[in-house]
């Protein structure tokens, strides 16, 4: 890796084109098991009308309506330094669902774009409004598998544009709701805490499936299940090999960590079981005696001697599960807490939202998306020097070589093919 590319750049460059080149360049009779995403056919997608970064930091920009397509795999979504994050197995696809087919999906070229969309979308996505949606001809029978374009109308530049509005997005609004609920028990009166900024949240496989399924289901029969062969390949490419998601986590160095599902929670703990420190977690236990005690992730050790870890906080899916999630709130709030209590995560007073955790991070303005709000905050690994207002090159080369140090010794991650199936909720 160049030396010279940040981590939380470098992975912008690689996983935006990831699927595209994995089933462009490998053999035809030898399809990539990442092709698989494909079987969950192609979706109403769109680009912004203006090339390069958009000047604000909304992710509802003009944009033009670009047809049916596969979608981009997905990177970390928010501050890359955001003190906790947020985890799943892989996106959520909910265009597939009949009652999410207005769900438009970004389709950017440009890699600017790209990076400004996934760090700046917090609780929502973008759809067409309904009434928009119908009039273009969407409805039941833009399924898919329908490979259809809606007939949206070219304006007088030949540019179909159109509207878009903002889908709040169940999953992201309980992120937000678990960070008023810890402000209220820290009484932590001016507090800014906000999904996208405290909390970050992303997945252990960046591409995009409505349910990570290895089994048919009987009653959505055109959910296509992974085979073993493809799951394998999937979790060995994206994961092991590539990294994608362990790099992030490195460079990231959250306080916390909350996962949630049975399914997530499964893999987590099978991938990461020599690296738990306190708690030890075991596959298949239940997410209720999880909850039930303090665990501990040791992520690796500082230049300074200090080591790296994380809280996890295990959690049933707010959307898939929601009886179990409302029932074991509290005990999440409770997690929290604790943390905040024993300075593992702190509210700073004069920005509204929690310190960052240490390490280096350029995203913003290396990308050119925005200017960083937490600079004041950002050091390097090697000690309390800071990389801003100017970004200090060599102590940017020492954070990437640390980072990558960390990731060698978390070399004993452990794949177990059966730990990846979808657990029975």
């Amino acid at each position: 890796m160049d030396s010279h590319i940040p981590v939380e750049v470098e992975l912008i460059y690689e996983v935006m084109p990831c699927n595209a080149l994995r089933c462009s360049q490998d053999p035809v009779n030898e399809p990539h098991p990442c092709s698989y995403f494909r079987k969950w056919g192609t979706y109403n997608s769109y680009d912004y009308i203006k090339d390069g970064a958009p000047v604000n930091r909304e992710i509802q920009q003009p944009s033009e309506y670009k047809g049916k397509s596969y979608l981009l795999p997905e990177v970390l979504s928010g501050c890359r330094k955001a003190p906790i994050l947020c985890l799943g197995i892989n996106p959520n696809l909910a265009g597939f669902w009949e009652a999410k087919r207005n769900s438009i999906y970004p389709l950017f070229d440009d890699f600017q774009q790209y990076a400004h969309y996934f760090r700046y979308r917090n609780t929502a996505k973008l759809a067409l409004p309904e009434k928009k949606y119908v009039e273009y001809g969407g409805g039941k029978e833009d399924t898919p598998f329908s490979n259809k374009d809606l007939k949206v109308p070219a304006n007088s530049k030949g540019i179909r544009q159109i509207p878009t509005e903002l889908q709040n997005q169940e999953m992201y609004l309980a992120y937000q709701n678990l960070l008023d609920s810890l402000a209220d028990r820290m009484n932590w009166k001016q507090h800014q805490l906000s999904v996208g900024e405290d909390i970050s949240y992303g997945n252990m496989v960046a591409c995009a499936s409505a349910k990570w399924i290895t089994q048919k289901d009987p009653a959505v029969p055109d959910m296509p299940p992974m085979t073993v062969k493809e799951k394998d390949g999937i979790v060995q490419e994206c994961f092991f090999k590539r990294k994608y998601f362990v790099r992030q986590l490195i460079q990231t160095l959250p306080k916390i960590i909350l996962i949630f599902s049975q399914t997530t929670a499964n893999a987590f703990i099978s991938t990461f079981k020599e690296a738990f420190t306190e708690g030890h977690p075991a596959v298949n236990e239940s997410i209720e005696s999880l909850l039930k005690r303090k665990i501990v992730l040791r992520l690796g050790a500082l230049p300074g001697g200090e080591v790296a870890t994380a809280r996890i906080i295990f959690a049933p899916h707010i959307t898939g599960d929601p009886v179990k999630f409302k029932a074991s709130k509290a005990k999440i709030i409770d997690q929290l807490e604790e943390e905040a209590k024993s300075k593992n995560i702190r509210l700073n007073s004069h920005t509204g939202h929690l310190m960052r955790p240490p390490g280096s991070c350029t995203l913003c303005p290396s990308m050119q998306i925005g200017k960083c709000d937490y600079e004041h905050e950002i050091v390097s690994l090697t000690g309390n020097e800071k990389l801003y207002p100017e970004t200090a090159v060599h102590l940017l080369k020492a954070d990437k070589s640390h980072q990558y140090s960390m990731i060698e010794k978390l070399s004993n991650l452990k794949f177990v093919s059966r730990d990846w199936n979808e657990a029975k909720e």
